[in-house]
């Protein structure tokens, strides 16, 4: 039995100066777009932990789409326990055409310059070595660029599934383009959308069909780092909600209460935009109109935070025609990622709207068929989405090793 004690006191004593002696930083990966798996297989020298009050680093994550079709990421190196007076930040963009694997390793690149000064704190000194490459390697001339900041997507998906009583389809095309500068913001994009559905009843065929087209183009203007200004624009048709054939233009004014600089990390804005909006219908509407001009405006607060307890995103949009502002629409959205405390997480996401100015309704009204089918908007004077989750963990707080057999 004394034998039996004394080995545990050598074990325990043995594993108590490993962890005296080990060199490794523990590090918490906060980045909701990093590919984790490959950061964590090629970094070394650190154990993440799965809780941020248990690292050394926490590594901040703050990712925006940059002009280029790209991300421009910042890297925040928040030192805890005995690094708590070590707190650094770096920058740097990718681009839309870099692979996923290029991305990550840039990512890795910055991530281990940033945690050169915790090494070295922590005892690695030794074990550093620094290159920097020669003025001569190093191409000091801003690259031209021959497409003058101008980016495109394209993009083209369908989908078909059916069986013996039943089939489906669903094709959508859409084209984007937008030129992004510090001093203006101009974006388009196109597209059109279809979607049928057959059911078989005996010798009975029903056919549901939704088609739609649509164009949106906005530019928007940089006043100051707090103010903003913009035009937005759009025309198409749906079937779904009567338009035959519709057309706005809205100028509107936003104001931001922190620098648009830091927008990433926290905003507080309101706007106001207000315009005319022409619509003809397929049907004559509930209000006995085939075409109608009418004037609309649309005012918008909303939020957005994200810090090292979590995420918010929050929004209240009111919207309503100047001719008979009881033709309104309130909608009311909110996002949030809340870490509590260790290991424990809230999650709140929801939508409520309610709307009093459908005056796109058919006359004709909806059959049971058209209704069930969805291929008439009916009335409603309300809209909702809501969803709560709660998430925690608990065990070993290293989660380091990746294991990747039997994944697909």
């Amino acid at each position: 039995m004394k034998k039996f004690f004394f080995i545990c006191f050598l074990l325990l004593f043995a594993t108590v100066e490993a962890q005296d002696t080990n060199t490794d930083l523990s590090v918490y990966l906060d980045c909701q777009s990093c590919n984790t798996t490959q950061i964590k297989q090629e970094l070394k020298n650190v154990s993440f932990v799965r809780d941020q009050s248990d690292a050394d680093v926490h590594l901040f994550f703050t990712v925006q789409r940059n002009a280029s079709g790209g991300r421009a990421y910042e890297i925040e190196f928040i030192g805890q326990k005995k690094f708590s007076k070590l707190h650094d930040t770096l920058s740097f963009d990718t681009n839309s055409d870099m692979s996923d694997l290029e991305k990550t390793n840039k990512i890795l690149k910055y991530i281990r310059l940033g945690l050169m000064r915790f090494w070295i704190e922590n005892g690695l000194a030794d074990k550093i070595s620094v290159s920097l490459q020669n003025d001569e390697d190093t191409d000091k001339k801003e690259a031209k660029d021959p497409w003058n900041k101008w980016s495109f997507q394209l993009g083209v998906n369908g989908w078909f599934n059916g069986e013996e009583t039943s089939k489906f389809s669903n094709f959508n095309g859409s084209v984007s383009g937008e030129q992004i500068t510090d001093k203006n913001k101009f974006k388009f994009r196109t597209g059109i959308s279809q979607r049928k559905s057959v059911f078989i009843y005996g010798d009975q065929e029903i056919i549901s069909e939704k088609k739609s087209k649509y164009l949106t183009v906005s530019d928007v203007i940089s006043i100051n780092k707090h103010w903003s200004a913009g035009l937005f624009t759009g025309m198409g048709n749906s079937v779904y909600n009567n338009y035959k054939y519709y057309w706005n233009i809205q100028p509107g004014v936003e104001y931001n209460f922190f620098p648009y600089s830091i927008s990433a990390k926290k905003q507080v804005v309101l706007s106001y935009k207000i315009g005319p909006r022409f619509n003809k219908y397929y049907d004559t509407t509930i209000f006995l109109k085939d075409k109608e001009l009418l004037w609309k405006q649309s005012a918008l607060a909303g939020t957005s935070f994200r810090r090292k307890w979590g995420s918010l995103t929050t929004s209240l949009e009111y919207a309503s025609f100047l001719h008979d502002v009881s033709l309104n629409e309130f909608n009311v959205y909110m996002n949030t990622n809340i870490r509590l405390f260790k290991g424990f997480s809230l999650r709140l996401n929801g939508y409520y709207g309610i709307t009093h100015n459908q005056i796109n309704l058919s006359a004709q009204g909806a059959t049971l068929e058209e209704i069930l089918l969805q291929q008439k908007q009916v009335r409603s004077g309300y809209s909702y989405f809501a969803s709560v989750g709660i998430n925690y963990s608990f065990g070993s707080i290293y989660n380091t090793i990746i294991n990747s057999r039997f994944d697909f």
